[in-house]
């Protein structure tokens, strides 16, 4: 029996460019999000007919895919990296501020970039990441904090 009326083909159509976004956002690299949500959509595929809400399983998937991806010990020295071209510059740009959010530790990103980013509610963000409310609303006062602290005065 389906539960959906979109086939799977269509649901990875329509959706697959949104989570190489996510990805992108949660880990800073590019190349690493296309395989991040790949590897998403093949953990959905083989039960596809059967998840209630397979945007919410794709979304959640990915997060872990990410967390995952974070815990690696080789992003270690890419994170060094980052601290070492801080600039002071009053003139902040985009890519600044994206660097200094890839700074925050992983929950504290993933909560900024599920609530700013696609606009979840804290239920939807604590229910992705595994947490309660009150932990997303934690995270997010943290990095926040964190934000403010790195921002050139």
């Amino acid at each position: 029996m389906t539960l959906h009326s979109v086939s799977f083909e269509s649901f990875y159509a329509a959706n697959f460019a949104r989570t190489a976004q996510l990805a992108h956002q949660l880990t800073g690299s590019a190349t690493n999000s296309e395989d991040i949500a790949q590897e998403a959509f093949a953990r959905i595929r083989s039960h596809y007919e059967r998840v209630d809400n397979p945007t919410a399983y794709l979304r959640t998937a990915v997060v872990n895919g990410c967390r995952n991806w974070h815990r690696s010990s080789s992003r270690e020295q890419l994170r060094i990296e980052h601290l070492a071209v801080r600039r002071s510059s009053d003139d902040l740009g985009a890519q600044e501020l994206l660097d200094i959010v890839d700074r925050l530790p992983y929950r504290q990103k993933a909560v900024l970039v599920l609530r700013y980013w696609l606009d979840l509610s804290e239920a939807d963000i604590a229910a992705t990441l595994g947490c309660r409310r009150g932990t997303v609303k934690s995270l997010a006062a943290r990095a926040l904090a964190d934000l403010r602290k790195e921002l050139p005065k």
